[in-house]
């Protein structure tokens, strides 16, 4: 029973890579110089490859924002339990309210999906996490505040400065070597293949920093932090890397069976931009997540840096090259999937706090 509900959290990592693949090839399949299939087995591959080798760094700032707002079990209750012989009540609580956490915030996820906006899954689980605490955390305690206020703080400003970043980066990129690239290259036979050979590379590097940096979001709260080895866990795995492994399967996943829709979005429907400017565009997302996430410490989103970064190039163009009705669209979806989800596990906490508290 208690493994069954890590299959909410494989779901969460399902609708992660629904969204967040966009960030590696959406605008390579868009721009059609790299077909779809080819690009989600390549996303499929480095999202696991990333994941594995570094995606265990996020997982302990996600842990203990869960573990500040009531969701998993902190050391004290473990001791606790440990002493009382309820070491296993303990763990099933703990998994059945990490499984509400990943089941809302993935409903939510996957409902933006299918309405073709690439939101932020990192809002989402975050959201669900301060719902939840909402209800069951005592924000009444300075103690608490302590942890909690810089904790969200710190993710909160990611949902700032990740897209902002990017898109800087991207306009930088594109503005100059870009349109270097482009006066060079493009009047060459192979500039074709040359383009494509470029995006393939670009793409896997994306892939990559998306399990490295993505995979956290998945299993984090089955994680158990206080684990001495001794036998006394109160989460289900124990082990970080394998942690971070099994989201970035579940990410992988995801890409391989239902992520066409959020990249021909991200790809073509954000900005008009040219073949080089898409490429340059993965580039400019993928050294502002990985560079982001190794400076806060903390999981970011792929799919927000994505959406700065193809604004970026656009305006490079002209701010009529931007499509404003979508970027609006896209906005609203960020500011409400973490509000659907915090609402969601703020209701179940409600209902369920006979229970589970």
């Amino acid at each position: 029973m208690i493994y069954l509900l890590l299959a909410a959290g494989l779901f969460m990592g399902w609708s992660l890579g629904t969204v967040d693949s966009a960030g590696a090839f959406g605008t390579a399949v868009a721009t059609r110089v790299v077909r779809y299939r080819t690009a989600v087995i390549i996303i499929a591959v480095f999202v696991v490859a990333g994941a594995f080798i570094g995606g265990s760094g996020n997982i302990g700032a996600l842990s203990l924002l869960a573990e500040s707002n009531e969701v998993i079990a902190s050391g004290q209750e473990v001791q606790a339990a440990s002493d009382a012989g309820s070491l296993a009540s303990l763990q099933l609580r703990s998994a059945i309210k990490a499984a509400i956490i990943f089941a809302c915030a993935g409903l939510t996820v996957f409902a933006m999906s299918w309405l073709k906006f690439p939101v932020s899954a990192n809002q989402a689980i975050t959201g669900a996490i301060i719902g939840w605490g909402l209800f069951s955390a005592d924000y009444s305690n300075p103690n608490l505040l302590a942890v909690n206020l810089p904790m969200i703080g710190r993710f909160a400003a990611t949902w700032i400065l990740n897209p902002l970043g990017a898109g800087i980066v991207s306009f930088v990129l594109a503005k100059t070597l870009g349109r270097i690239m482009e006066k060079r290259f493009s009047s060459l036979s192979g500039y074709d293949n040359f383009i494509k050979a470029g995006y393939l590379i670009a793409g896997a590097l994306g892939s990559f920093s998306i399990g490295l940096n993505s995979s956290a979001n998945v299993t984090a709260l089955y994680f158990d932090s206080h684990y001495t080895g001794s036998g006394q866990a109160a989460n289900l795995l124990t082990d970080p890397t394998l942690a971070a492994g099994l989201g970035g399967i579940a990410i992988a996943v995801g890409a391989l069976t239902y992520s066409k829709k959020i990249m021909m979005t991200v790809g073509g429907g954000i900005a008009d931009i040219s073949q080089m400017d898409g490429f340059i565009v993965i580039i400019a997302m993928s050294l502002t997540v990985v560079i982001m996430g190794k400076m806060l410490g903390i999981p970011v989103s792929t799919s927000q840096a994505m959406v700065g970064a193809v604004i970026g190039a656009g305006l490079t163009r002209g701010v009529g090259s931007v499509h404003f009705g979508v970027i609006k669209k896209i906005g609203l979806a960020w500011v409400t999937s973490p509000t659907v989800a915090g609402v969601l596990t703020y209701s179940i906490a409600f209902l369920t706090s006979g229970y589970l508290s």
